[in-house]
């Protein structure tokens, strides 16, 4: 029942939203539909740019750039267990989405609107990649004197904090 419901909810969404984005395969869907951003390129806006709009609507985004064979490939995976409600919220966000590319491409060009966190600038993400997080404050929580890291002890099965020293 699980693989059927998967299927079928995958066609469902596809046959919504195929008026909005291009599909990428012509043959139904299986447990997944892919399109592409063919459609909203036109207009400047790529895959993840849709990706970051959908945040704005309380979704999380699908897969991106995936499979590779699909240039601006939107990889949607609804699973066995949404509900037509939840789908139905899910494909009026992207029909949304898609008539905001026609008519204002900078809203979405510049999601997310609704994070903390903003645009992060990719190019220079990669060329000069922050590994490490150093917090701006000090937890509350954390003991003053020394921090402490965990080691796994594998006899009892368990993390087990460690002090530094």
């Amino acid at each position: 029942q699980a693989t059927l419901d998967a299927l079928l909810n995958a066609n469902y969404l596809r046959v919504l939203l195929e008026p909005y984005y291009e599909i990428a395969y012509e043959a139904p869907s299986m447990h997944e539909c892919v399109f592409s951003d063919d459609r909203q390129a036109k207009k400047g806006v790529r895959t993840g740019d849709i990706a970051k709009r959908l945040i704005d609507y309380g979704f999380h985004p699908y897969t991106v750039s995936f499979p590779l064979i699909v240039r601006g490939a939107l990889m949607i995976e609804p699973t066995e267990t949404e509900s037509k409600r939840e789908l139905d919220l899910f494909v009026d966000a992207m029909i949304s989405i898609a008539k905001e590319v026609e008519d204002t491409p900078e809203i979405v060009l510049k999601a997310p609107h609704s994070t903390r966190t903003r645009r992060v600038d990719e190019v220079t993400a990669a060329r000069k990649p922050i590994v490490r997080w150093t917090p701006k404050h000090e937890a509350v929580h954390a003991p003053p004197e020394e921090p402490r890291v965990a080691s796994y002890d594998e006899s009892s099965n368990r993390f087990a904090a460690v002090k530094t020293s």
